[in-house]
């Protein structure tokens, strides 16, 4: 039988998460700014109430139970710390489409080319079609961000919105 070597460097290795290639330097950064905020007892993990109280400020009303159940539960468990925490995000940053192909999706109701859709339309389109569909109340946070301006949304800084989210 042959004995494990104690030789430095001879010990195996765990893989490494490759979050870090998937996030921009600045981003990391700001997300273990984000995540030094959140842990306020400094124990290296974020719990339910510091994700609940950062959604809050997000999105300036408390989040949903689903929601933070939903984000609870792609952590399967495991304590939520700063690694677990990047790659949660990474995910949820790699599923967003970037602005050009959220530009290109509006762009489709932009029948007189002015670069806006209707207002109107676009809460019926977000709010019946499509897998992910929104609230009425999501609509109108989106048109506080993005207020219309004679019934039409500049989309160019929706899909900038959107993908900022």
């Amino acid at each position: 039988t042959k004995k494990p070597s104690n030789k430095p460097g001879s010990a195996k290795k765990r893989p490494t998460s490759n979050v870090f290639s998937v996030l921009e330097q600045h981003q990391v950064a700001e997300l273990r700014e984000l995540f030094n905020l959140l842990d306020t007892s400094r124990a290296g993990v974020v719990g339910r109430q510091e994700l609940r109280d950062m959604l809050t400020v997000w999105y300036e009303r408390a989040p949903t139970e689903h929601l933070l159940h939903e984000l609870m539960a792609e952590a399967r468990g495991l304590p939520l710390n700063f690694t677990l925490f990047l790659t949660l995000f990474a995910q949820k940053l790699r599923d967003t489409d970037p602005p050009e192909v959220l530009q290109n999706a509006f762009r489709c109701f932009d029948s007189n080319g002015y670069g806006t859709v209707d207002a109107e339309e676009l809460r019926l389109w977000l709010t019946t079609k499509g897998d992910q569909r929104l609230t009425d109340e999501q609509v109108d946070e989106i048109f506080r961000r993005q207020v219309p301006e004679n019934g039409r949304v500049k989309y160019d800084a929706l899909a900038n919105l959107f993908h900022d989210c």
